[in-house]
């Protein structure tokens, strides 16, 4: 355990490989003989950032239970400062614990295998220095807000993987489509940020002043307190309605960044970026960060019921409701992307449900077999030069890697056994299902979670189909079918063999604990264990689960067979004339036009106060300083006219001032008097 303790402690080492690759590749990156090297810097030092994060990983799932907490006070803030008579700090450190071990295991592999597919599918481009420069301060800012251990450093963090996202979503941006899906994902996400930091704040002030004034302030946001209990220990007596407000807002934020009804229309847009940038975002980073917000909230601060039902609710209704968007998608990559929300909603549903390592189990394994269709579909747009469905076809006599590559994919998503994504989603169904004698408000929730199974089985077997089976003629200016280099074919055999694999974790000894009943992190106070953590898992695979796993086998094999049914070996299935289903394609075309519903709100609403408000900066506010302005502008020019310098002048002034008041004494002397009371 030393020589595991040691390496826990360099745990911020992690982040800076990918750092110093920002550095090196931004700053010289154009200066190298061919663009490309710069790639291979990259390549090599997310490479090692892959190392030391799995070995940390695999090294405290060998320690359950535990966790490392490694920070310096980066500033002070003497007391006393409102409630807060000793003051507070501000601490940066790195926490390893099980939640953050598994995800710095998930970045850095996922992070590594799309930089090597880079250097294949991006070398025709142009802004290859800007775009691993990028691409490495992307990973840095992910890895950093894993390790991190306070959730002021957390937040810094947090917008930093926003602001990559920005540039990289944005990095075609001579295409109007790239430059305004950059800007709809930074704003949308920037409601959700907003919220998050004003539950923050509230976290802050209740913790702090359940430890009496001492507890979160000198702790300083960090999520523990040295080698003490977990700050859920210090909320005694918090008010519960406060707690509340502040899921609610932890809740927003993780809606954002993870693209949860209502703030999901940004994600399918970010596909205008490289299909890399897609594949980092939907499988490790962007997304991943809100999910794993919703899991270190639950974990460390407490979840009240009231939250765990509205996190129930966004969960289990966004994976329905993004599934059905999905299954009318001409363009492959949307396809992949609304499979992407609808898989998030899984998530949250099972940390709502009180089971965050099982969400976060599920956050696992889609990692992998995310990244494998997405890398997949890249290969099919790398080769034919299109992202549309039915410019496609036949596609697995030329392209057979690929064609593995993605049915594994498809397989795990699905949920189909052995494959990863069953095992993880079941778990989910299960997990939620032993809640709904004890909260039956879940009913409706879990059963939208697993009619999407079905829609999942069809979606993505419909995009398997169009893209690799049949034999439709192709647009002849495009692109012969062919296989990418073996930088890009490598990644999609690690990625295939994962998403096989990923799955049987549960049963290894270093990883089930995690799925343990009973399952603790360090000195969690025991009160929230059962809300945080699910104390109360069922047993993997009981009688119940296994009849539930059947159920969820068959619906995900049901929506496979009816894909093939409409669409398999060539064949394209068109609405009959006059169909009663054309309005509602029309409308999961359209995304059930919440997009054009915003963009009125932004054009109408939003447009018409900015425009008031515009109106009242610059003509009652600048137009009183104006006015004020003017008016003494007017009158000192006025008192300068009358200064001439000559003597005689200012005689008569004097004169005539001395007039005026005799006047004046003489008209209003006696009522003066009278007023004075003298007469």
């Amino acid at each position: 355990m030393g020589a595991l303790d040691f390496l826990f402690g360099w745990a911020f080492l992690v982040p800076l490989f990918p750092a110093l690759a920002f550095v090196l590749v931004g700053l010289g990156g154009t200066r190298m003989k061919r663009f490309e090297w710069g790639g291979w810097v990259a390549v090599a030092l997310s490479f090692a950032a892959m190392v030391v994060g799995v070995l940390i990983g695999v090294g405290e799932m060998l320690s359950p239970g535990t966790y490392t907490d490694t920070s310096t006070v980066w500033l002070t803030v003497p007391g006393p400062v409102g409630p807060f008579p000793n003051g507070f700090s501000l601490v940066m450190g790195t926490l390893v614990d099980p939640v953050s071990a598994l995800m710095l295991i998930v970045v850095t592999v996922v992070g590594f295998l799309v930089m090597l597919y880079s250097i294949g599918y991006m070398h025709h481009d142009h802004g290859l220095p800007r775009y691993y420069a990028e691409l490495s301060l992307f990973l840095t800012a992910m890895i950093g807000l894993v390790l991190s251990d306070n959730l002021l450093e957390f937040f810094l963090f947090w917008e930093l993987v926003g602001v990559c996202s920005y540039f990289l979503i944005g990095f075609y941006y001579e295409k109007p489509s790239a430059a305004s899906a950059a800007k709809e994902a930074f704003l949308v996400t920037r409601v959700g940020d907003v919220l998050f930091l004003l539950g923050v704040f509230i976290y802050f002030a209740t913790y702090a002043l359940a430890g009496g004034g001492a507890g979160w302030a000198a702790a300083g946001f960090k999520f523990a307190s040295g080698n003490g209990p977990f700050l859920g220990s210090l909320v005694t007596g918090a008010s519960s309605p406060t707690l509340t407000v502040a899921g609610l807002m932890m809740l927003a934020g993780a809606a954002g960044k993870s693209a949860q009804f209502p703030l999901h229309v940004w994600l399918p847009d970010a596909m205008e970026g490289p299909t890399t940038v897609s594949a980092l975002i939907h499988a490790a980073t962007m997304v991943a960060a809100g999910v794993y917000l919703l899991a270190v909230t639950s974990l460390f601060l407490g979840f009240t019921p009231t939250d765990q039902l509205a996190i129930v609710a966004v969960g289990g209704f966004t994976t329905f409701f993004a599934a059905t968007m999905a299954v009318v998608q001409p363009d492959i990559k949307r396809v992949i992307a609304y499979s992407t929300i609808s898989q998030l909603g899984y998530m949250v549903l099972a940390v709502g449900a009180g089971f965050t390592m099982v969400g976060m189990f599920h956050l696992f394994t889609h990692a992998f077999f995310k990244a494998l269709l997405f890398l997949a579909a890249g290969s099919v747009i790398h080769a034919v030069g299109t992202q549309d469905l039915f410019k496609m076809g036949g596609l697995r006599k030329h392209m057979r890697v690929t064609y593995v590559a993605f049915l594994v994919g498809a397989l795990s998503l699905s949920g189909i056994p052995p494959f990863a994504g069953f095992f993880s989603k079941d778990d989910v169904l299960a997990s939620v299902y032993s809640q709904l004698g004890a909260h039956p408000a879940y009913w409706p929730f879990f059963l939208l979670a697993l009619g999407a199974v079905f829609l999942t089985g069809y979606y993505i077997f419909r995009a398997f189909f169009l893209a690799f089976h049949g034999d439709r003629p192709r647009d002849a200016a495009l692109p012969a079918a062919h296989e990418g280099p073996w930088v890009m074919r490598v990644p999609l055999v690690v990625l295939s063999a994962l998403a096989v694999l990923a799955g049987l974790f549960v049963f290894a000894p270093p990883f089930a604990h995690l799925l343990a009943p009973g399952f603790t992190v360090g000195g969690i106070a025991p009160a929230l264990q059962g809300v945080a953590l699910g104390a109360n898992v069922p047993p993997v695979y009981g009688t119940t689960d296994l009849a539930l796993s059947a159920v969820s086998v068959a619906l995900a094999g049901g929506g496979v067979l009816t894909a093939w049914r409409l669409w398999g070996n060539g064949r394209v299935y068109a609405l009959p004339e006059g169909s009663p289903a054309a309005p509602v394609r029309r409308l999961l075309l359209n995304r059930y036009y919440m997009k054009v519903g915003y963009d009125w709100i932004g054009q109408r609403a939003v447009y018409s106060v900015a425009r008031a408000a515009d109106f009242f900066e610059q003509f009652v506010i600048d137009g009183t300083i104006r006015g004020i302005e003017g008016t003494f502008a007017r009158m000192s020019d006025g008192l300068r006219r009358i200064q001439t310098g000559v003597v005689s002048d200012y005689a008569a002034y004097v004169v005539t001032g001395v007039i005026g008041l005799l006047l004046l004494l003489l008209f209003l002397g006696p009522w003066i008097v009278t007023a004075l009371g003298g007469g």
